[in-house]
């Protein structure tokens, strides 16, 4: 009798795998960031450096070009792959959010750069007012 697919046992790997570790999310992320630091320096040049070699990968300047790139881009990777899953409940939570029309947007805008030239105005009149106060006040302590 063939065993139905609620009768099967879980995969052990599965499981450690979707479980949620978070000290190797931060790990992953700090490695993919130095990961990525290096291979800048490597197509920099000036820090870090790769001399011609025997080996076939690094006989040739455009040969260490592209494993410089490629080193950026593990370490890109691994450093979204380590940031990705912060993302994702905010993705949840954006569909939830009931979006202003465009008359909204546009008075709240309104408002905004209306109440920037109120204040920038009162700024520029209390500055030629009190220029000449401070003006005094610097000619008396000289």
């Amino acid at each position: 009798m063939a065993k139905k697919p609620t009768d099967l046992k879980p995969n052990k790997v599965l499981e450690i795998l979707k479980k949620e570790y978070p000290f190797e999310r931060v790990l992953l992320g700090v490695l993919g960031i130095l990961v990525t630091v290096l291979g800048v320096y490597l197509i920099e040049g000036s820090v870090l450096e790769i001399r011609y070699t025997d080996l076939w990968i690094f006989n040739t300047p455009t040969k260490i070009l592209i494993f410089s790139i490629f080193v950026i881009v593990i370490g890109a990777v691994s450093f979204f792959m380590a940031v990705w899953p912060f993302f994702v409940p905010s993705f949840v939570e954006m569909k939830k959010v009931s979006w202003p029309g465009q008359n909204t947007i546009l008075n709240h805008s309104a408002r905004v750069f209306g109440f920037i030239i109120i204040i920038s105005l009162f700024f520029v009149v209390a500055d030629f007012g009190l220029r000449p106060l401070f003006n005094w006040i610097r000619e008396l302590g000289a």
